[in-house]
């Protein structure tokens, strides 16, 4: 096992993490808050080691604001924690619980890794070309743009073509490697990433927040030490993020209208100039009192226990644990191919989750959907102790990949890391159902094992500054 280096941290912001902890148990619901940033911070320096890919970095810190946020909600409101629920509380401590066997096998495979270092990663980069990986991302871009625009067209290779649209993220992020390792083209690497967040606003689904995940697994990855400078910064730059993300929210649902006509619909019916035009109006007409009510609904959106508390409540009491027939029906329809079975249903994540919540959410044909969670999917099935057993399988199959895809995907390291996190990168979400991460994880599986044995040997020789003939 490789020798395990950490983030450093100097006095002060020691001092300051700590002082921030504690003061969490002076809240209502301080418990809580306290026991999801232990949780947080010790795994987060157990993840996120000097330069290793940040995509589990991103699961983690994604997955604990979704278990925080409703502890965050109730105080912000001024409520018990189990104002909504009376099962809240045990969903916190469960999912907390439930991350910790989850990362387990992670880190096990993680430490298996080389002791990576800068040079490590400067070794790698002198023998690819900047402005090829440029190109090569510029084509991408246009080409998983219109495979974007038919992929629900062909509803049997949805999932594979959107695991290709991938390939654009992996050629961003190897871009975003070599401009910052070998100090060229950080300008371009700034346009492209200025075009992907102001083109995200042309979606329904609010997709700016796409690059500014990928720009963050990417400033990770040379995370080597942390001073009480970078924590105010970070702060800073958090503070002015989250005013952002409260005027989107008091705008979102006026725009994604605007965006489909009224229809109801996920789809966009506007132009693009007309688009951002009416997203520009809406925000300068955002006042304080928009920005409470925002606050609010921006708590309740990022949060996903309540979900799981629902299902605690119902779940042996009104309908029977599943003994894994849940999981059972999730592996039986991603593993079976539409064209084998025509009939195969598309998925309404809304139907299984009023089945388990008792929530009666409107359905797919309402241009709605609303998913259980994979974490209380674990618990449908086997309860409080054995909820834990799928989540450290799951684990152990991320753990592995990520090993094998890190060490023998391509014979270049940071080209191997680009891959890793364009991989894992859409499984961030705790909120995630169970039959779309399944689904997804299998076709990535099938696309990428197409893509090292037979694609990437050809990009890593095309981009190579002296290819072999």
């Amino acid at each position: 096992m490789a020798q395990k280096t950490i983030i450093r941290l100097d006095s002060l912001s020691y001092f300051f993490l700590f002082a921030i902890v504690l003061s969490m148990l002076i809240f209502a619901n301080g418990f809580y808050l306290f026991a999801c940033l232990v949780t947080l911070i010790l795994l987060f320096f157990q993840v996120q080691q000097p330069y290793r890919p940040g995509v589990f970095t991103l699961i983690l810190v994604q997955h604990i604001l979704q278990i925080i946020a409703s502890v965050f909600q109730a105080d912000y409101l001024g409520e018990n924690i189990n104002y909504r629920s009376t099962e809240n509380s045990t969903a916190i401590v469960l999912s907390l619980i439930g991350m910790v066997f989850l990362f387990a096998p992670i880190l096990y495979f993680q430490n298996k890794l080389p002791k990576a270092s800068l040079q490590d990663l400067k070794n790698s980069a002198s023998s690819l070309s900047t402005e090829k990986c440029m190109y090569f991302y510029i084509g991408a871009f246009f080409i998983s743009s219109s495979l974007g625009a038919v992929a629900f067209l062909f509803s049997n290779l949805t999932q594979i073509i959107f695991s290709l649209v991938k390939i654009k993220w992996l050629l961003f992020l190897l871009f975003g490697f070599l401009c910052i390792i070998k100090n060229e083209k950080k300008g371009f690497f700034y346009l492209f990433v200025g075009i992907e967040f102001v083109l995200g606003f042309f979606s329904y689904f609010s997709e700016f927040k796409t690059v500014i995940y990928y720009l963050l697994v990417l400033m990770v990855t040379f995370m080597v030490a942390i001073n009480f400078k970078y924590i105010m910064y970070s702060l800073l730059i958090g503070g002015v993020f989250l005013i952002f993300v409260l005027v989107w929210t008091s705008v979102k649902s006026e725009y994604r209208s605007f965006l489909n006509a009224g229809s109801g619909k996920q789809t966009v019916t506007v132009s693009r100039d007309d688009a951002l035009n009416k997203l520009y109006d809406l925000s300068n007409q955002v006042d304080e009192s928009n920005l409470e009510g925002a606050t609010k609904g921006f708590l309740d959106r990022l949060q996903y226990t309540y979900h799981f508390a629902k299902t605690i409540e119902r779940v042996p009491s009104v309908i029977p644990y599943q003994q894994g027939a849940n999981w059972i029906s999730v592996l039986e329809y991603t593993t079976t191919p539409r064209f084998f079975n025509p009939d195969k249903p598309t998925v309404d994540n809304s139907v299984k989750t009023s089945k388990y919540t008792g929530i009666p959410y409107a359905r797919a044909d309402k241009g709605v959907s609303f998913s259980l969670g994979y974490f209380a999917e674990c618990y449908v099935d086997f309860g409080y102790l054995g909820m834990m057993m799928p989540l450290l399988l799951l684990g152990l199959l991320y753990g592995k990949l990520n090993h094998y895809f890190i060490t023998k995907a391509t014979p270049n390291l940071l080209f191997n890391y680009a891959v890793t996190c364009s991989f894992f990168f859409e499984f961030y979400g705790y909120e995630m159902d169970a039959t779309i991460l399944i689904g997804r994880l299998f076709a990535s599986l099938l696309t990428y094992a197409l893509l090292i044995k037979f694609v990437f040997p050809l990009f890593y020789n095309a981009l190579k500054i002296n290819p072999n003939p």
